[in-house]
């Protein structure tokens, strides 16, 4: 009876002792375009996970979404393939830019076209060109497949290949590297997206541009791919930042043929 009557208080005291505190991992919530996620994908978010400690929760979603997220405080930083508008960098919002990355014209390995002219690539996304006779012979229809309007390969594509003209389309897939699955079972289709997202991609063709081929220094469609935060970047964004700018990646990056930025 004695000995269950220390056990109890024993129990007792050890209810009283203070907790030892917890050492929680820090946790960085980062929202990032698909074409961003594509580029630097899995290996590199887990090499910095392992160096720096920190817990990378990452959301892959659309360059206007992952900026909206960040906006609304669902994230820490947000990765793009856009430029801000002023209105954004007017709310605080600040982007640091990592790497330019092409912006590849991308048809069915079959297709027998090998090269377009900017006018042509216009004609095809505005309906006039319906056909690839018109271009190459073949006669295939043409089935234009465009990535979700919120997505920044859509922005860049109406930017620097559309003069800011509509474009016209026959599919518009909801993720930008969604349009590559598309292309690769439609015999005919064309779409865009960046470059090294189809750098290995089977039955998928990048096409040259005026003769420019994507790795060409003067190819003329490129977008950037930046990291933004909302303000002065906190420890954790900030560790990303240094990591995304570290010779690491920037030998990534060159080796990936995407073009690294110095700032």
């Amino acid at each position: 009876m004695r000995k269950l009557f220390y056990l109890l208080v024993a129990a007792l005291l050890l209810n009283l002792l203070p907790a030892a505190p917890l050492c929680a991992a820090e946790v960085l919530n980062f929202s990032c375009s698909a074409q961003v996620a594509e580029a630097f994908g899995k290996p590199l978010m887990q090499e910095f996970i392992e160096t720096s400690g920190i817990t990378a929760r990452t959301h892959v979603s659309s360059s206007n979404l992952a900026i909206s997220r960040l906006l609304n405080g669902f994230s820490q930083i947000a990765g793009s393939a856009r430029p801000l508008s002023r209105q954004e960098i007017e709310s605080g919002l600040i982007e640091v830019p990592i790497c330019r990355d092409p912006l590849a014209l991308i048809v069915h390995r079959d297709c027998t076209a090998t090269s377009l002219t900017g006018d042509q690539i216009r004609r095809i996304f505005n309906g006039e060109i319906d056909n690839w006779k018109e271009i190459c012979g073949k006669d295939q229809p043409v089935t234009a497949i465009v990535p979700g309007r919120d997505t920044a390969a859509f922005a860049n594509f109406h930017r620097l290949a559309m003069r800011m003209n509509d474009i016209r389309y026959d599919f518009m897939t909801w993720k930008s590297t969604a349009a590559v699955e598309a292309v690769r079972y439609l015999p005919g289709a064309i779409s865009f997206i960046g470059h090294v997202a189809v750098m290995d991609a089977p039955d998928i063709k990048m096409l040259a541009i005026d003769g420019k081929s994507a790795t060409d220094t003067d190819y003329p469609y490129v977008q950037t791919f930046s990291l933004v935060t909302r303000g002065k970047p906190e420890q954790t964004a900030r560790a990303l930042i240094d990591y995304a700018l570290s010779d690491r990646v920037t030998n990534f990056i060159v080796t990936h043929d995407m073009i690294p930025v110095i700032d």
